[in-house]
């Protein structure tokens, strides 16, 4: 009798198997975080962990906004690499000098991956709107690493999720009554079986189906004909596993999340990770992951020259509203509207004397305030800004996150960030003034009504006055915004 070899699944100083035959059952720690992890880490470690995830969850958010398909997640996966690099939240198959190393890699992923998640879990399980944030983002992240494996480790990881399902197998002996369809009519009666290749080319199609039961699958993909439904099966192309799995993760993640819920106040009162978990749930869904500009002078400064300009081109929504309600109302600016543009204007240019006529000049326009009054009230506030009274130290301008946290604007007064203090008329009516196109305009809307995204609204705000930039470095102060505009401008000039 001929001894049977038993097939080798590892790398050997004798043998030479391509890493990619040697890993290709590997599921690459992708998970349903069943089970928090028992591990030990540092409160430092915790700590990064967390936001480095949040800040991948972030990248997703903004470049998905909030109503991409996880079908659509293709085109963001290259704008996606860096960060996914950074966090280091996304495995691969490796390659031929990374096969000794692989399991060691692997084996800190789901480590680091385990930890981050349960951490935002518990930081997001408080309100529904974090909550909701909070699956769309991982159930993308999901998706993402799905689409990664191989064919032979998504059967295999099918096949731990409990999902009811096996690979389509046709027999070409089937004659009987109603017999099963064939390889070749799935592939042409289903829409999601085929893959274009964008050059006018006929498309290829998926040599892969699978058979479940149908009331596995989503309803909207029997609306939508993306499967083929027979004798109570549905036969589901490759293509449109992601789907189905992306659902049933979301739904044990809904599950979780109400289980940590249940825990969340013994969290909070743990005095080494409670202050932390606070800080996440009151900022998390405003820390973005646009890098900040360097502090560098930008490449113009502000004066009172080239403020008519610079103002209408280059200031961020909320100082340039503050600036032009001040003057149509001819009413001066509150105590928090002047706090909040007087170091902005410093910061962007404005020398101290600059700020003196300047704030002079259109405090005046209001006919309760004389030059008298102006020197009484209101010249402490520029010299104090400056460093020049006070604990003279100066005055910094305020961040984003400040910004929207702001109390809500009463009457006569003007402060804080327009996308959120404005209703969707009003916002609507602002950013005609402001010539912002349509779509940018419908962009904008679906981010705050959907989420209250004001720092991804600001962006595309950004976007559409600064046609071909991505908005990097906006989001984060109105002095980033201010440079970075700046900076766009330069460049035009430039190549010009």
């Amino acid at each position: 009798m001929q001894r049977v070899r038993p097939s080798q699944t590892v790398i050997d100083q004798h043998t030479s198997i391509k890493p990619a035959d040697a890993f290709s059952t590997d599921t690459l720690g992708l998970s349903f975080y069943a089970e928090a992890p028992a591990a030990e880490v540092s409160i430092r470690e915790f700590e990064e962990l967390a936001l480095d995830r949040l800040k991948l969850l972030h990248a997703f958010d903004r470049l998905c906004g909030y109503d991409m398909k996880l079908d659509q997640l293709v085109e963001v996966k290259q704008k996606l690499s860096k960060e996914l690099a950074t966090s280091r939240l996304m495995l691969t198959y490796p390659l031929a000098d990374r096969a000794a190393s692989f399991p060691a890699e692997r084996m800190e992923f789901v480590r680091r991956d385990a930890i981050s998640h349960f951490a935002l879990r518990l930081a997001f399980c408080k309100t529904r709107e974090t909550r909701d944030w909070f699956l769309r983002q991982e159930e993308r992240l999901f998706a993402l690493r799905f689409e990664e494996l191989k064919t032979d480790a998504k059967d295999i990881f099918m096949a731990s999720s409990g999902l009811r399902c096996k690979k389509f197998e046709h027999s070409p002996a089937d004659t009987g009554a109603d017999p099963m369809p064939s390889l070749h009519s799935l592939q042409r009666t289903t829409p999601g079986a085929k893959i274009w290749k964008g050059n006018g080319s006929m498309p290829d199609f998926d040599a892969h189906f699978y058979s479940m039961p149908f009331f596995e699958v989503h309803p909207s993909l029997i609306a939508h004909r993306r499967v083929v439904v027979h004798q109570g099966n549905a036969y589901v192309p490759s293509s449109a596993l992601k789907l189905i799995l992306s659902g049933r993760f979301k739904e044990r993640l809904i599950a979780g999340i109400e289980v940590a819920f249940q825990g969340l106040p013994a969290a909070l009162s743990n005095p080494q990770v409670g202050g932390f978990l606070r800080f996440i749930q009151d900022n998390g869904m405003q820390l973005l992951v646009a890098p900040k500009s360097d502090k560098e002078e930008p490449g113009e400064q502000l004066t009172l020259q080239n403020f008519e300009e610079l103002m209408v081109r280059s200031f961020p929504p909320c100082m340039r509203r503050m600036v032009e309600r001040q003057r149509e109302t001819k009413k001066h600016l509150k105590h928090l509207g002047r706090l909040q543009l007087r170091p902005f204007l410093k910061e962007c240019g404005f020398t101290i004397d600059d700020s003196f006529k300047w704030w002079q000049h259109e405090l005046c326009k209001d006919p309760s305030i004389d030059i008298t009054s102006y020197e009484k009230n209101y010249t402490y506030d520029v010299e104090h800004a400056y460093g020049k009274k006070g604990h003279l130290q100066g005055q910094n301008a305020f961040g984003c996150p400040k910004i929207i946290g702001f109390p809500g604007e009463a009457s006569g007064q003007v402060h804080g960030c327009p996308f959120k203090e404005l209703d969707i008329v009003a916002l609507r009516h602002q950013l005609h003034k402001w010539k912002v196109t349509q779509d940018a305009l419908t962009e904008i809307e679906k981010l705050i009504t959907h989420g209250k995204h004001y720092q991804l609204a600001c962006i595309e705000f950004f976007k559409s006055q600064h046609p071909g930039s991505e908005g990097d470095g906006v989001g984060n102060t109105p002095g980033d915004y201010f440079r970075t505009s700046c900076n766009c401008h330069l460049k035009k000039k430039e190549k010009a």
